[in-house]
């Protein structure tokens, strides 16, 4: 399974982060009343400064997730309520993880971050250089605990998966 096939063209960094976060969105199942209806936006939030902020605004308009056409929003980390109405959270390297996963606790929220140990912290999915090319581990008990799963064919290709 190549998650980056339909990017094919995807240079940089924040290119790749980007094609992922829309095919992590297609890989991972929400509970049904976490979307509000049949064609309504799934939406990626950005938490912090990040180049994955443009590249996400120009992808998103020609994807969708399971139906569902992709919205790409801007939030502070200390909008509790803003962080709890997305459903896909970006959290920029420069960002604490620790009060953005406390505002989304127990909801059904997918949250993903670029820092260091960001899995083993608590978040879901987390971006990992290695070797100069951009993978991802995955922590499915914290997808869990969020009413999410994370689907079979999205944790056979990341390069760690930690349960905690």
């Amino acid at each position: 399974l190549c998650l980056l096939a339909p990017f094919a063209r995807a240079e940089s960094e924040y290119e790749i982060k980007a094609a992922y976060l829309i095919n992590f969105a297609k890989l991972v199942e929400w509970p049904a009343a976490a979307l509000a209806g049949e064609k309504s936006p799934l939406i990626i939030g950005i938490v912090g400064r990040s180049a994955i902020s443009e590249e996400l605004s120009s992808l998103a308009p020609k994807a969708t997730a399971n139906g569902h056409p992709l919205e790409v929003r801007r939030v502070s980390a200390s909008d509790s309520a803003a962080l709890a109405a997305c459903h896909v959270l970006f959290v920029a390297e420069a960002e604490r993880a620790e009060p953005v996963l406390a505002a989304v606790q127990g909801r059904a929220v997918l949250v993903v971050g670029e820092a260091a140990d960001f899995v083993r912290r608590g978040g879901a999915l987390g971006f990992v250089k290695d070797e100069g090319t951009v993978k991802f581990e995955a922590n499915p008990k914290a997808a869990r605990r969020s009413g999410l799963t994370i689907r079979a064919q999205l944790l056979k290709v990341a390069r760690t998966v930690i349960e905690r």
